[in-house]
């Protein structure tokens, strides 16, 4: 049996890091490509490449012959939000000066990249695209014809059940077609076998063993460095380090909505912009009740937020600040201070600041709701 102290991603030191909901399976990433050695290796639903670098960090750092493959369109979707090209510079900048000799980007939907691979070509296949069951279900039945037999599957996301996530059904169909292991915490990581079962790496076949003491091992270990990289960051936010940290060229831009003043994850819509640059984002509110406040986050590395308009729409408009009387109107909360109304600028202090937008007049159910915003994003020096 393997123990944690055999595996490879003991001295790991991760390049990308904080960008999403993977950061908490990339030591997995780095064992699972050391020890499977994939000749081919295809992510479906790339981001900003939290998983797929840590793939190619793998595949460098252990010396393997391997190609490697992401493709995404890299514009977003209604659960990660969407985002402008910065993301997509960012990924060509960081791949072509650490990975080009075996990786290449396809900028690109699933479905016009399928041809390029020929059928159980791929050994090594991740799917982590849009999260309704109607296409992860398509995802999954037209990429695995592609995948060899005994090839790996990953599964990103199969433990959220809210919102219109339905990843966790297609999920339950493949538990009962091959060995299977999956990381429970949300939103969880799904690992399967294409059947027939084939003799697979030691990490594999103790993840794909009944319950022991050593998988119990193994997931505490991961869990352990999860938290380890926690801790650093948290001490990123509190040294300003975080300024150069690999997610401080992007800004989050989180549109939450609510009925009684509560506020939740699950009633909130995202969009992501670079710096520098004055950006105009048109947010779109798939809300299905009655609302009466917005408010609007930043998950920004510890910059200076410049806002030129803030608009609400609802066939027509129904809040708009542009003025420095309009702005004091607003509200702040969290890690976040006003230093000038005119212009509007926040210096972001921490990792949750928050503006409250004044009392709006109800907006009824069913109304198409768009949030806009003109703004740019200063970054400071660490």
């Amino acid at each position: 049996m393997i123990t944690p102290e055999q595996l490879p991603s003991q001295t790991f030191e991760p390049l990308r890091y904080g960008l999403g909901a993977w950061t908490e399976h990339i030591f997995f990433a780095y064992d699972l490509v050391a020890q499977l050695r994939p000749e081919t290796l295809v992510e479906l639903g790339t981001d900003r490449g939290e998983s797929y670098f840590a793939f190619c960090q793998s595949a460098k750092e252990n010396k393997m012959a391997v190609r490697c493959h992401a493709i995404d369109h890299w514009r977003g979707d209604g659960h990660a939000g969407s985002y402008d090209d910065s993301t997509y510079e960012d990924v060509v900048t960081h791949n072509s000066g650490n990975y080009a000799a075996f990786s290449t980007l396809i900028r690109s939907s699933f479905d016009e990249a399928i041809d390029r691979f020929e059928a159980e070509s791929i050994d090594l296949l991740h799917i982590d695209g849009h999260h309704t069951e109607k296409d992860a279900r398509h995802d999954v039945e037209s990429w695995l014809p592609k995948l060899r037999r005994g090839g790996i599957l990953l599964l990103h996301d199969v433990m959220v059940h809210e919102r219109d996530f339905g990843v966790w059904k297609v999920w339950l169909e493949l538990e009962k077609a091959g060995r299977s292991f999956a990381f429970s915490s949300s939103p969880g990581l799904g690992v399967w076998e294409n059947p027939p079962a084939r003799p697979q790496s030691p990490l594999l076949e103790l993840l794909f063993a009944p319950p022991n003491e050593y998988k119990t091992r193994i997931e505490g270990y991961y869990i352990a460095r999860d938290q380890t990289l926690r801790a650093k960051m948290a001490r990123q936010w509190q040294d300003g380090s975080i300024r150069s940290a690999p997610m401080s060229k992007e800004t989050v831009i989180q549109v939450f909505w609510a009925n009684d003043g509560s506020y939740a994850e699950e009633r909130s819509v995202s969009v992501r912009v670079g710096h520098e640059s004055w950006k105009e984002t048109s947010t779109r509110l798939p809300v299905g009740e009655v609302i009466r406040s917005l408010r609007i986050d930043f998950f920004s590395a510890l910059t200076t937020i410049e806002v030129a308009e803030i608009a609400v729409e609802a066939g027509a408009t129904i809040y708009r600040a542009t003025t420095a009387d309009q702005f004091t109107a607003i509200s702040l909360g969290g890690d976040c201070v006003r230093v000038a109304l005119d212009p509007f600028r926040l210096r972001i202090t921490g990792i949750d600041p928050q503006l409250y937008l004044p009392p709006l007049p109800p907006i009824r159910s069913g109304e198409k709701i768009t949030v806009r915003m003109r703004l740019r994003v200063l970054a400071e020096k660490a």
